[in-house]
């Protein structure tokens, strides 16, 4: 059996890290969501905001999706926060009373992949399929077979698309969030039946 040289062993895994962190951050993965507790603070520097959490950089979220006050998965009465993200920090509103906050979002990505002491093998398995043919494409495209490469790039981006439909499709992804405030009626209301 034929092994890969270093050379070749190193394009292949930058190859898969790059395509891995491509494809991470295309849709909401169930398989890749968290929900973290976060503890608000007041900060002064890069930024002044009473009410922020650190985002960038941090070890285990990487995108946000939501915030709430209480966590959603546990408490019915949990609320959707407001927020904006600014320099690396998610900033509540200056009015806010929260101590600390569930921030909902993805997993920060593997720094590595591979069999190395540093590097993990877990693939995400609804990635497989795409990391197999994207990376082959990019195999084809440095051997200087473009056409090959261009037809596995092709097959990888709809391999790719098929996963995000089946997410949006059987996970209710898509499903419009409206949010609607109870109505008020002022005067009196006759109800006449007959």
């Amino acid at each position: 059996m034929d092994s890969l040289l270093s050379v070749e062993e190193t394009a292949f895994k930058n190859s898969l890290n790059d395509r891995v962190k491509g494809a991470w951050t295309r849709a909401q993965w169930p398989e890749l969501m968290s929900l973290k507790e976060k503890t608000v603070a007041a900060i002064t520097s890069p930024l002044v905001a009473d009410k922020a959490v650190q985002i960038d950089n941090d070890s285990d979220i990487m995108d946000v999706f939501a915030v709430f006050d209480k966590n959603p998965l546990s408490d019915r009465q949990a609320i959707k926060l407001e927020y904006n993200l600014i320099n690396g920090y998610l900033i509540l509103k200056a009015d806010s009373t929260q101590s600390t906050v569930f921030v909902q979002g993805n997993q920060v990505t593997p720094s590595s992949y591979g069999d190395g002491s540093l590097e993990t093998s877990t693939l995400p398995r609804f990635l497989e399929r795409y990391l197999l043919l994207a990376t082959v494409s990019d195999w084809y495209k440095a051997d200087g077979q473009l056409e090959k490469g261009m037809q596995q790039e092709q097959m990888a981006e709809e391999t790719l698309a098929l996963e995000i439909d089946r997410v949006e499709r059987l996970e209710g992804m898509n499903k419009i969030s409206v949010n609607t405030y109870p109505s008020y009626s002022f005067g009196v209301n006759i109800l006449t039946t007959t």
